[in-house]
């Protein structure tokens, strides 16, 4: 059973890429070493492609396989960036490029969990992570974590979990700031998690999507930046939030070397490494990140209190992320749940139905404040009240 710190077994039986055992003598060699183990070709696209000219000149290799950790120069960018931001003590060979933070994830079960082993998943909870453990053999255990910290932040949360573990519990997942409660865990809430993990030699998987994206004064911390826990920890970040580049399809694991080793040991086995040209793309926004970044989060928070101000309903204010999610059985009205979804979408407004996120949540929906304009978010609030009126 591969609990901390072990792998899952299909680690040891699936080789890395066929060239990572002649890694450190080619690294060794640098530029005296004439490249003819990969299957590439020294030729630029000779057709028109829609990049800048510039671009291209000053990024060489842009159309050809990199390493399969990913590109060193964006692996640099976000050490600096997770050691400042994310007090997560990263240098450039804990970090593994991946393909979205989907395929962070993804790849992280693939390397962690056996079949028949049980995996806590805090809920409400992205809906795929669920789907991935399914993929690997694994049990997911629902804990509904979330919403009741808004109703007792004091919860003994450590208590709490013990219920939930069993003999063959081998990983948790964690995220925060949450999809789709927007709730924001506090360092006393992440620490009592961090000593559960501990005391059971549990891994802890910390999807940090949102990372950054938070309001009113609250912080967002990584649960790998807590004393003892960074090798214990698998922090995963993607471009597809704060840096508001979903279609890049561009993330990045940060962990312990060993670790490091054994997911990309999956992930060669998946895509083999993303997109050249998309990591180049995203060093220079890594840079300068905090130029930009700020703006992008205040505007959020705006869009946040235009639907809080405005929607009749009441829901919990997130703390994060960018997302509303609430109950709404006391606006059935004599309607029934699919009935109400079904109306929203045909009075023009789409919803995610909230038992996709656990089974706890079978009255509730989710709204994204930020995916459309300002002027397209007033129409929807107005279908909203029309649907839901109090």
């Amino acid at each position: 059973m591969p609990k901390f710190p072990e792998f899952a077994e299909r680690t040891k039986y699936v080789q890395g890429s066929v060239f990572e055992k002649f890694r450190p003598k080619m690294q060794q060699m640098g530029a005296n070493l004439v490249k003819l183990h990969i299957g590439d070709t020294y030729l630029a696209p000779t057709y028109s492609i829609p990049i800048d000219e510039n671009f291209i000149q000053n990024n060489e290799g842009f159309n050809r396989y990199c390493d399969t950790l990913g590109i060193y120069p964006l692996r640099e960018a976000l050490s600096e960036k997770v050691n400042s931001d994310n007090q997560l003590k990263a240098n450039p060979d804990q970090l593994l490029m991946t393909c979205g933070a989907t395929n962070a994830l993804n790849t992280s079960v693939q390397g962690l969990v056996n079949p028949g082993e049980d995996v806590i998943v805090l809920t409400p909870a992205w809906p795929f992570f669920k789907g991935m453990v399914t993929i690997a053999g694994g049990n997911v255990i629902e804990v509904p974590l979330y919403i009741r910290l808004y109703r007792e932040p004091k919860l003994d949360v450590l208590d709490y979990l013990e219920s939930f573990c069993t003999s063959k519990t081998v990983a948790l997942y964690l995220n925060t700031p949450n999809n789709p409660s927007g709730k924001v865990l506090n360092s006393s809430q992440l620490q009592q998690i961090a000593d559960f993990a501990q005391k059971h030699r549990l891994w802890i998987i910390s999807d940090e999507a949102y990372d950054g994206m938070t309001y009113d004064n609250h912080n967002h911390i990584s649960v790998g930046s807590l004393p003892g826990m960074y090798s214990q920890t698998i922090s995963i970040f993607t471009f597809s939030k704060v840096f508001m580049f979903s279609g890049l399809r561009l993330g990045y694991i940060v962990a312990g070397e060993s670790t490091i080793k054994n997911l990309n040991k999956m992930m060669v086995h998946q895509l083999y490494s993303p997109s050249t040209i998309s990591q180049q793309m995203m060093v220079e926004p890594v840079k300068n990140r905090t130029q930009w970044r700020d703006a992008f989060v205040k505007h959020c928070h705006e869009l946040r209190d235009m639907f809080i101000t405005n929607l009749k309903i009441s829901p919990q204010i997130p703390e994060g992320s960018y997302y509303l999610f609430f109950s709404i059985e006391d606006h059935f009205k004599g309607r029934g749940y699919s009935e109400v979804i079904d109306e929203c979408l045909e009075k023009g407004v789409s919803v995610a139905p909230g038992n996709d996120f656990g089974k706890d949540f079978p009255d509730y929906i989710r709204i994204c404040f930020t995916g459309e304009n300002p002027e397209r978010l007033e129409i929807a609030i107005n279908r909203l009240n029309e649907i839901f009126p109090v």
